[in-house]
């Protein structure tokens, strides 16, 4: 599968010629001159629709991946089929996986499509590279990156493995509403985030709803109880 700097223009919605947005991307203040100018011309933006995927397990990456708006979900497949996610990339942000198999040149372990219109910077390797040798503001950055995704791994994995399914759908919600009540979601995607099949997902949040924790509707969730959300999700 082709990644975001070899795919052909019409897969995506527009490609863009402005620069990202340096109040996303601090670091980009810091560099030197020669380095920005390096930046510039050779980064490469694009905006892409929802569900676009980027890039496939066994792909090589071609660079590291900027958001800057929309989120890419980063997720895997199991041996009977389910998609499971393991981290979003949100602005200002970039996906640790793709930086790591960038410097080491390994085929990328997982999947990643665009949730919601998106769009996206990409540095190629060689550039980023370069920069992360010359740069103390793009190694701060990298390093800040892996700190946060470790932890965040680190929380998924000890969900799946000793967790219910309550406690990692309050879990989820929680961690999608960003301290918003409403949460545009479906069933289905709910199943594909945690691995289950929409049954599954439908009978669990019925149990959630009778509690009291949260409303159910079309395409929506509102929660009710962020306290007892909370204290199912520990």
């Amino acid at each position: 599968m082709l990644t975001l700097l070899e795919a052909p223009r019409e897969r995506y919605h527009r490609v863009m010629t402005n620069l990202p947005a340096r109040d996303l991307f601090p670091s980009l203040r810091d560099l030197a001159p020669s380095s920005l100018a390096l930046f510039e011309a050779s980064a490469r933006r694009a905006a892409c629709e929802s569900g676009t995927q980027l890039i496939a397990r066994g792909d090589l990456v071609a660079g590291a991946y900027l958001v800057e708006r929309g989120a890419l979900r980063v997720y895997y497949v199991s041996a009977e089929g389910r998609e499971g996610t393991l981290y979003w990339i949100e602005p200002g942000q970039s996906c640790i996986l793709a930086i790591n198999c960038m410097f080491s040149r390994l085929a990328y372990p997982a999947w990643v499509e665009s949730e919601g219109p998106t769009e996206v910077t990409v540095i190629p390797g060689d550039v980023y590279r370069k920069l992360f040798a010359a740069e103390p503001a793009i190694q701060n950055f990298t390093f800040e990156v892996l700190s946060g995704r470790l932890f965040e791994l680190m929380a998924l994995i000890e969900e799946t493995a000793s967790q219910g399914l309550e406690a990692r759908l309050a879990a989820f919600l929680l961690r999608r509403a960003k301290g918003e009540a409403e949460i545009a979601v479906t069933h289905e995607q709910i199943a594909r985030h945690l691995a289950t099949s929409r049954e599954v997902v439908s009978r669990t949040v019925r149990r959630l709803a009778a509690r009291g924790l949260i409303a159910p509707a079309q395409r929506q969730i509102t929660l009710l109880d962020f306290r007892g959300l909370r204290r199912l999700a520990e």
